[in-house]
């Protein structure tokens, strides 16, 4: 699970200065830690001449290079820089060599501290900023921006569809993303793993749906507060409108998941036997409140935490709590109370404790995924320190072996993280630092099951 949580830091500032402030100048390097275990590098360029500042702030990882805003306060041992641009600031002193101080957006403050960039520093970052698998135009298939209703009535999406050149009708998947508010990229720390995916499956000859999350981009509808009921309705939209198209054949319809996506499309799929087939990328077989635990228990084991046992016991609690209608005022003092900061408490709370939440850690896929019907692939990176690999495959295994679903096939993949990227450690922050969006194997082993799962009307 992804909750991204990852907070759209494409920062940058320029302005204006008072006071004595030149010591200040230079290119400085630091990590801003986004989320629980995810940081985020930035780097604040600091120059002045003619009695003014010209000051802009990097985000490699995301591509994010130049962007503007205003220098409020700098003298030799301060700084204070507003960034109107994306409603952000910046405040911090001087200290042995150090920036140190609190950067602020959209109410959340995080410690920022930041040094003097080294070369390698440079490199690495300048190295990062590559994304080489994002398409590029001029495409061999059709694009197109629609837009449809929700099923409700109430508001429309907007989407990407990409189909193959000619009349059709094609076989069709709908992509469902992880958590947090996505847009239909799935944009990621600079990535774009939705992009890729349906550029890789049109080429193959499979139409591909892919929407801006409800409330989030051109998307319409509120995002907060709705729960994983809510978000399958949106899929269930998807489906609709897409097999009311001529150029898509209703029959050969399915869906992919990531995440939490491979949670929202089962819920639907499962009360939809019209749904042709479904792949989950980290997609769930453990019930929510084990996953939650696991989860925090694996990357603080994986950020050196000495006690990742407790932190699981702690988690696996606090969860159970919050299914119980705990508030979010007492989960918030019962992590300050196991000595977690203010800030990191805030943010675990503002994550896990709402209807968002409730709906998730409660999630069973034994209520499921018997339910499934259709071909399912199931595809998990053993790298995965969001979604275990080694907790989840075997769970799912159990749970179809029950079903009586003869065309089930679950692999976990080598060397891979939650992104599906080859990686080295699998840390949440490293998906930025790599500039391989998504593993060239796992791509074509997506499009290859999903050909051979329509293959009869393909021929």
């Amino acid at each position: 699970m992804i909750k991204q949580c990852v907070l759209a830091v494409m920062v940058m500032v320029i302005g204006l200065s008072t006071s004595h402030a030149e010591g200040i100048a230079g290119d400085w390097h630091g990590e801003l830690e986004v989320q629980p275990g995810v940081t985020l590098p930035l780097v604040l360029h600091l120059k002045h001449s003619n009695s003014a500042w010209q000051v802009t702030l990097d985000s490699p990882n995301q591509g994010a290079f130049g962007i503007e805003g205003e220098m409020m306060k700098a003298t030799d041992t301060q700084i204070a820089v507003k960034f109107a641009v994306i409603g952000a600031s910046y405040k911090a002193m001087l200290e042995n060599a150090r920036l140190s101080g609190t950067f602020s957006q959209a109410g959340t403050e995080f410690k920022l501290t930041l040094t003097r960039q080294s070369a390698a520093q440079a490199e690495e970052n300048k190295a990062a900023s590559g994304r080489p698998q994002h398409p590029t135009a001029p495409y061999e298939y059709v694009v197109e921006d629609v837009s449809y209703a929700h099923m409700s009535g109430e508001f429309e999406f907007a989407a990407t569809l990409t189909r193959p050149a000619g009349r059709g009708p094609f076989p069709a998947v709908i992509l469902v993303s992880g958590s947090g508010p996505q847009d239909r990229d799935e944009t990621l720390m600079g990535h774009k793993p939705f992009w890729v995916l349906a550029d890789h499956l049109t080429e193959a000859g499979i139409a591909v749906l892919r929407f801006d999350d409800r409330g989030t981009a051109k998307s319409g509808g509120t995002y907060e507060g709705t729960t994983i009921e809510g978000f399958s309705t949106d899929v269930e939209s998807a489906f609709t409108y897409l097999r009311g198209r001529s150029d898509i054949d209703a029959n050969r319809v399915g869906l992919l998941g990531h995440s939490e996506g491979g949670v929202i499309a089962p819920l639907f799929a499962a009360r939809q036997p019209d749904v042709a087939f479904i792949v989950l990328l980290a997609g769930l077989g453990v019930d929510g409140k084990t996953l939650w635990a696991e989860q925090q228990r694996d990357i603080a084991a994986a950020y050196g935490n000495p006690d990742p046992a407790g932190i699981y016991m702690l988690m696996e609690n606090v969860a159970q709590q919050i299914m119980d209608g705990v508030s979010a005022k007492e989960i918030k003092q019962q992590l300050l109370d196991a000595g977690f900061q203010e800030p990191m408490a805030q943010r675990y709370t503002g994550l896990i404790a709402n209807d968002w939440g409730r709906s998730f850690l409660s999630y069973q896929p034994a209520t499921v995924l018997p339910k499934l019907t259709m071909p399912v692939l199931a595809l998990n990176g053993d790298k995965d320190i969001q979604v275990s690999a080694a907790s989840n495959i075997p769970a799912m295994r159990k749970l179809f072996g029950e079903s009586g679903n003869n065309n089930v096939t679950l692999l976990t993949l080598p060397g891979q993280n939650h992104l599906f990227q080859e990686a080295t450690t699998g840390l949440p922050d490293e998906y930025g630092k790599l500039t391989q969006t998504m593993a060239p194997a796992t791509l074509a082993t997506i499009s290859q099951w999903i050909t051979e799962q329509v293959k009869d009307e393909l021929e």
